[in-house]
């Protein structure tokens, strides 16, 4: 039994890497009960949301929601309060609920949908990742030449620090 963090190479399938994932075996129905699933939790997390938004709003503030439109009774301030507030708990909520349906996918069939696992990087993601590796090789680069260049600056300070003590 391999050490907790270790694993044998006979857990390891013939022909993988660590990076490459397994492949993951779907059926047709996999997609469309996704996509049942996700569009239904998010639906439900934006009226939820909107819903706490706006009851909030009235046990906060002691008025009604703003309206837009409504010029004369209502301030630019509260309509863009509210508009803020509610926009953050509707996207907040959107992505928890996305999330826990991910999660209960998983568990319901042992493996992500495979809307979720085959995101691949378009091409502009992979340019900036090259790019960022490239300046991450640079920086290092230039790093190690500092620490060689104060290595010897503090050598040579060293020795004829050592040099002028008497000994």
């Amino acid at each position: 039994m391999a050490p907790l963090g270790i694993r044998s190479r006979k857990a390891r399938p013939a022909g993988r890497d660590e990076k490459t994932p397994a492949p993951v075996k779907t059926s047709p129905l996999g997609g469309a009960v996704w996509k049942v699933l996700s569009i239904v939790a998010t639906l439900g997390a934006s009226r939820l949301a909107t819903l706490v938004a706006t009851k909030g709003w009235q046990a906060v503030t002691g008025r009604p929601v703003p309206i837009q439109g409504d010029y004369e009774k209502e301030r630019t301030r509260d309509v863009v309060a509210f508009t803020a507030l509610s926009a953050m708990l509707v996207t907040a909520a959107r992505i928890a609920a996305e999330r826990k349906a991910a999660d209960y996918y998983r568990q319901s069939t042992g493996h992500l949908p495979k809307a979720l696992v085959d995101a691949r990087p378009s091409r502009k993601q992979r340019r900036a990742a090259r790019r960022l590796e490239k300046a991450r090789s640079r920086a290092g680069r230039a790093v190690e030449r500092a620490t060689s260049a104060v290595g010897s600056t503090a050598k040579d300070t060293k020795d004829a620090v050592a040099g002028r003590l008497p000994g």
